[in-house]
């Protein structure tokens, strides 16, 4: 079995999620164990030593011949496509998101991966943020964008779904964070544009000039955790994250919060500070206030 084909095996069991999966890998590193060895170790050994829940044992034991043979059509198909995945120990993955508290074992990568390797932005704003946060958003993202900067978004979420649209319109590239996997989002053919505003631009996702990335199994939907966990993984992943319009205690304030105390910065919309009290509170836990030219608040 490959490297490729055991990160998909490991993914494809049931109740493995990112702790797990992390401990897993951890374990057959330090033992130097091939895939192989691993699937011959004893029950207890794998569920005591490699904390695989018992589910998991199951399918080892009773389905795995069914498993195999959906990692082969999977492993195919997906590499057909063009997509990467990639695990927290390779050279490749995004080094600053192990700096989150809970930070992705397995990411899958489709699209244009040297977007990475460029200054990224992301304007995050709470679920409600109202029409005056949007057309501010789009004068930061205007300012982001002639300066060369690529913009971190997702396409379920307003305040995204207007900085994808001020990309598309300004024919830029961009990064997508899913909250679901890619199959579910792109469909089979990986082709579909997941945000229906975005047809107007272009009618099928195009990954020669974008990257779609997922924490999520190719086949996974979307759940309520998985909101919350995109919002996290694109406040740690880019360069420079700005809080545009944040509820009062809300989510976006904690994300803010927990990313200040470890170690992180971003810069929060200030004009305003009066009708924006959760602005004002991640001001006072660290954040650098700034005006909507970008200056000092």
């Amino acid at each position: 079995m490959t490297d490729r084909e055991w990160l998909l095996f490991l993914s494809l069991l049931p109740d493995v999620g990112r702790q797990t999966l992390r401990h897993l890998l951890e374990r057959q590193q330090v033992w130097r164990l091939a895939p192989d060895e691993v699937l011959r170790l004893p029950a207890e050994t794998l569920r005591h030593e490699y904390r695989l829940p018992p589910r998991a044992l199951h399918a080892l034991r009773e389905d795995l011949s069914a498993l195999m043979g959906e990692v082969e059509r999977l492993e195919a198909h997906l590499t057909r496509c063009g997509v990467r995945w990639l695990s927290f120990q390779d050279a490749a993955y995004p080094h600053q998101l192990e700096c989150m508290p809970d930070p992705p074992a397995l990411l899958f990568l489709y699209g244009k991966y040297e977007l990475l390797s460029e200054p990224t932005f992301a304007l995050l704003a709470s679920h409600t943020i109202s029409p005056e946060g949007l057309v501010e958003l789009e004068q930061v993202a205007q300012s982001f964008l002639s300066n060369g900067w690529v913009p971190v978004v997702s396409a379920t979420q307003p305040a995204y779904q207007r900085l994808l649209l001020c990309a598309l319109r300004a024919n830029r590239p961009y990064i997508l964070v899913l909250d679901r996997g890619l199959l579910r989002a792109f469909g089979d053919d990986l082709r579909r544009e997941p945000l229906r505003q975005a047809r107007i631009w272009q009618a099928e996702f195009d990954p020669s000039r974008a990257l779609a990335i997922s924490p999520f199994r190719p086949r996974d939907g979307w759940v309520a955790s998985n909101s919350r966990y995109r919002d996290a993984l694109i406040a740690y992943l880019v360069d420079a994250p700005l809080i545009i319009e944040a509820r009062p205690d809300g989510y976006i304030v904690q994300l803010s919060c927990e990313l200040l105390q470890r170690g992180g910065t971003l810069s929060v919309l200030a004009h305003r500070l009066e009708q924006l009290p959760g602005n004002r509170q991640i001001i006072e836990a660290g954040g650098k206030p700034i005006g909507l030219g970008l200056g000092h608040a």
